[in-house]
């Protein structure tokens, strides 16, 4: 059984330029989550093979698609394949190089969530200023 996960974060830059291409997208999107060979992808996007393969590569070595199953047709290697998640979202840590920022991702349980933020309040009262010489800080929360 192959598992697709839910969200794959893109954690650099260089990645995120590779899934910027538009075809790329195009085939990421038209893989969805049925698993096809370059041949199959040629004739749904009305472009030649050669550059389907192309494509397929760079998305592979980047890990969006990975082969899932591979046939045998006529002495000649057809791999099928998916993409590794459903939606592949840049991290917004990806660009505190560029910004001098720093960023924190983690997950907690959802039953720690009211401990949480009444830590983050207690800090907030702790560390809070109205100094010009003070530094924002942004907690996000995409909690359900």
């Amino acid at each position: 059984m192959i598992i697709i996960k839910d969200i794959q974060y893109i954690t650099d830059i260089e990645k995120l330029k590779v899934i910027s291409d538009p075809l790329r997208i195009s085939i990421l999107t038209t893989l969805g989550t049925e698993k096809k060979n370059s041949k199959e992808l040629a004739k749904l996007l009305k472009i030649n093979r050669t550059k389907i393969h192309y494509h397929l590569n760079i998305l592979e070595e980047n890990s969006f698609i990975e082969v899932v199953d591979t046939d045998t047709i006529n002495g000649i290697i057809q791999k099928y394949y998916l993409p590794t998640a459903q939606a592949f979202v840049p991290s917004p840590s990806i660009f505190n190089d560029l910004f001098n920022n720093t960023s924190v991702n983690f997950n907690i349980n959802k039953e720690d969530m009211k401990d949480f933020w009444n830590e983050v309040k207690k800090l907030e009262k702790k560390f809070s200023s109205e100094n010009k010489n003070s530094v924002s800080i942004s907690i996000i929360s995409t909690a359900r």
